[in-house]
């Protein structure tokens, strides 16, 4: 055996031997990294954090460890204390928040953690992970008043908006026969759902965008503005386009679009048509 190979042996057969002891090493690396996160929790009174780790799958390990039959005691203790403050935060949070709303003049549909507003404005608050979903977008608070900022500015971007439900409908319609002819689709058949909204978001540039694309002469229509002007149209007087077309929606996953139905509710739409009413 030439004594690169000798050496090489040696340190395979001593990695294998070291191999459960660095395991061992890591696990309990990793008991005493735990501890330290919910030490930290503690010291700062970091409640949120503390529930959240306490009433994790490693919590329960650590509890069942046979050298760490005490860390049961003080864990149950602080869980206790920590759930506590957890509902009485939250209790103090929805009191604050439904009297903002209130003030606001907004309907308010509660579900708690998700909490609904206007229809195309919902939220869910993680109070674990101290954020709160915003239509699917995080905001890193669960503060009643920094979130009904939030809500109102968007309350204005979706609904301060002028709205014609007749012209809606209308370019919607010339939109789908576009789609319709450029995919041979026969009339009356179902036109893919996103591709209907790029080409309605195109629809609604000015004739000096398509001379000159420049960011600045993109007028934008993001997927939340279009589904509430979805509910504009059907809560509104208008059932149909000019000439008697009326609007189907189909739901499905494939390519869809959540937007929001007849009866308010938001649904995953892969298509739509258009039928003579």
């Amino acid at each position: 055996m030439q004594p690169e190979d000798f050496l090489q042996a040696q340190q395979a057969r001593l990695t294998d031997l070291l191999r459960p002891y660095q395991r061992e090493v890591n696990r309990r690396q990793g008991i005493a990294d735990f501890v330290n996160r919910c030490l930290r929790s503690a010291s700062r009174d970091d409640f949120f954090q503390l529930y959240e780790l306490l009433h994790s799958r490693t919590a329960g390990e650590i509890e069942a460890e046979p050298s760490w039959e005490d860390a049961k005691e003080v864990f149950d203790q602080l869980r206790a204390d920590a759930t506590q403050k957890v509902e009485r935060y939250q209790l103090r949070f929805l009191e604050d928040f439904s009297r903002l709303v209130q003030e606001a003049g907004l309907p308010l549909e509660n579900d708690f953690p998700r909490l609904r507003l206007l229809k195309g404005i919902d939220l869910e608050v993680v109070f674990a992970e101290k954020h709160t979903l915003l239509n699917g977008k995080p905001l890193k608070t669960v503060d009643p008043s920094r979130l009904m900022c939030a809500v109102v500015a968007l309350q204005r971007h979706l609904y301060d908006r002028p709205f014609d439900p007749q012209g809606f409908i209308d370019g919607l319609y010339t939109v789908y026969q576009k789609v319709n002819q450029a995919t041979g689709g026969s009339d009356g058949a179902v036109a893919p759902m996103q591709t209907l909204y790029v080409e309605y978001t195109l629809s609604l540039q000015s004739r000096s965008f398509f001379q000159d694309m420049a960011k600045g002469k993109f007028r934008g229509y993001d997927a939340d503005q279009f589904a509430v002007d979805f509910w504009r149209y059907f809560s509104s007087d208008v059932s149909a386009t000019s000439d008697g077309h009326v609007l189907r929606l189909s739901p499905g996953r494939n390519n869809a679009l959540w937007l929001i139905d007849t009866s308010g509710e938001r649904r995953r739409i892969s298509g739509l048509s258009f039928q003579r009413g």
